[in-house]
């Protein structure tokens, strides 16, 4: 009797030894995320650039490296002063060069530069997982300049998907948002878009928004200025529920 209550006691020791590992791996296998932010300004004169970056970093999970390659890339991509794509690091340090090589090419231009960038995980489930990006910026001209952009991936691989992985009927989709689209820029009843004349119509007709992914457990179709209108036009923002297009997209 005394051996099995220590044989007993002994099993019980090892189980508690071995569940602290288990847990350890299951929970290295769920992919969770953390933000990264810098701030940065290099001033000539009395005129500054100025630099504000926010963006999620992926980790826990096999898939994580591939994600967060995907979203330095478009961190990148947000820097672009002219010059080609490189890594992060060397876009933000061609940025302030850039700004100012220009203040000793021109020393009598007035103002500064300014460039915001954000990342944010703006969706995440089983089967999808939304970045959202916003840019502002402003190195001259008539008037700042801004977008929105998605990365949308598939959590268990790691893998972007493309507008045709995300939007599962094409069809349908652009059919319910030229609808939404009208009626959020309150085009006439029996007036097309094309008859309309305020757009920016290809000869094809409408066509789906380049930004198009998930935030606020909603799909969203975004169009930026220029993208459909001209830049006073602002943001076409056209927001569907799971009640309306069900199947029709990727959740």
């Amino acid at each position: 009797m005394r051996n099995l209550a220590i044989f007993l006691f002994v099993l019980s020791l090892s189980s508690c030894a071995t569940k602290p590992d288990n847990l350890a791996e299951e929970e290295e296998t769920v992919l969770s995320f953390r933000t990264e932010t810098l701030e940065r300004e290099t001033c000539v004169g009395e005129n500054c650039a100025k630099l504000k970056l926010s963006w999620p970093v992926a980790s826990g999970a096999r898939t994580a490296d591939k994600i967060n390659e995907a979203i330095d890339e478009q961190m990148s991509f947000l820097m672009q002063t002219g010059e080609d794509i490189a890594p992060l690091d060397t876009m933000i340090a061609q940025y302030f060069r850039s700004f100012e090589e220009f203040k000793r090419e021109f020393p009598d231009s007035y103002g500064g530069w300014e460039i915001e960038a954000t990342g944010e995980l703006a969706y995440q489930s089983d089967s999808t997982l939304s970045i959202y990006f916003t840019q502002f910026n402003f190195m001259g001209g008539a008037h700042p300049n801004s977008m929105v952009n998605f990365l949308n991936f598939d959590p268990m691989t790691g893998e972007a998907l493309s507008t045709d992985r995300v939007i599962l009927d094409q069809k349908g989709v652009s059919s319910l948002a030229e609808q939404k689209f009208a009626q959020f820029h309150e085009v006439e009843e029996g007036v097309s878009l094309a008859e309309d004349g305020r757009f920016f119509l290809p000869e094809t007709g409408f066509f789906l928004a380049n930004a198009i992914g998930f935030k606020d457990d909603k799909f969203w179709v975004i169009y930026v200025p220029y993208e459909i209108g001209p830049y006073a036009m602002g943001y076409t923002e056209l927001a569907f529920t799971k009640a309306e297009l069900g199947k029709m997209v990727r959740w």
